[in-house]
C-alpha cells in the first residue's frame, strides 16, 4: 500500500533523509493494516512516542517522536510504536476490532511478523526485566500467543488479553 504523506511545518524542519527513513518504516508496516486510510499528515511530538488521530471526515494525523539525540544521531520511533498507532487506525475503520489499548496490543502482535516486533507491547503486562532485554525470542512467543488469544476471542473467550499476559508470563519471561 502506498501512503500519501504530507508533513506539518515542524516535521518539514527535519532533514529530508530523516523523513525518507520514516516514510520507509511507515510503508513497510502499512501492508499489515489494510483497514487504515492511506492519506495522512505526519507531525512531530516530544510528549508521546506516537499518537494518531482520525477525524469524522477520515483525515488522519500521525504524531511521532523523531529527534536528534545528544550524540547527534536521529532517534526514530520503533516499528512497534508505529504499528501500534496504525492498529488504532484499523480500530477506527473496522467493526471487527475492539477498541482499547490492550486490544490494540494483542491485535498488533498478531499481525506483525516477529522481526518487526522490536520492543515489548505498550499496554499488556510484561515485566520490567523482560522489557529491558526484549529480543527476537520474546517477539516470536508474543506473536504466537497473540494469534492464539484471538482464536480464543473468536471462540467466545472475553478475557483474551489477560490470557495473553498469563501465558506470556509463563512462557516468555523465562527465556
Amino acid at each position: 500500500m502506498t501512503l500519501e504523506i504530507s508533513w506539518t511545518r515542524r516535521a518539514l524542519r527535519i532533514p529530508p533523509e530523516v523523513r525518507t527513513e520514516l516514510v520507509a518504516r511507515l510503508e513497510r508496516l502499512s501492508m499489515f493494516f489494510p483497514e487504515m486510510k492511506t492519506k495522512m499528515k505526519i507531525g512531530i511530538t516530544r510528549f508521546y512516542d506516537g499518537l494518531v488521530f482520525q477525524s469524522n471526515e477520515g483525515r488522519v494525523k500521525l504524531m511521532v517522536d523523531v529527534r536528534r539525540t545528544r550524540k547527534g544521531v536521529w532517534k526514530y520511533p520503533t516499528h512497534w510504536t508505529l504499528a501500534h498507532e496504525f492498529m488504532h487506525l484499523a480500530q477506527f475503520n473496522s467493526d471487527g476490532i475492539p477498541s482499547g489499548e490492550r486490544a490494540c496490543d494483542v491485535y498488533t502482535l498478531s499481525r506483525l511478523p516477529p522481526e518487526l516486533i522490536d520492543e515489548a507491547p505498550s499496554y499488556l503486562v510484561v515485566s520490567k526485566g523482560t522489557r529491558k532485554i526484549w529480543d527476537h525470542r520474546h517477539a516470536k512467543i508474543a506473536h504466537e500467543l497473540a494469534k492464539e488469544a484471538l482464536r480464543q476471542r473468536d471462540n467466545g473467550h472475553k478475557r483474551y488479553a489477560l490470557w495473553w499476559e498469563d501465558e506470556f508470563e509463563e512462557r516468555g519471561e523465562n527465556i
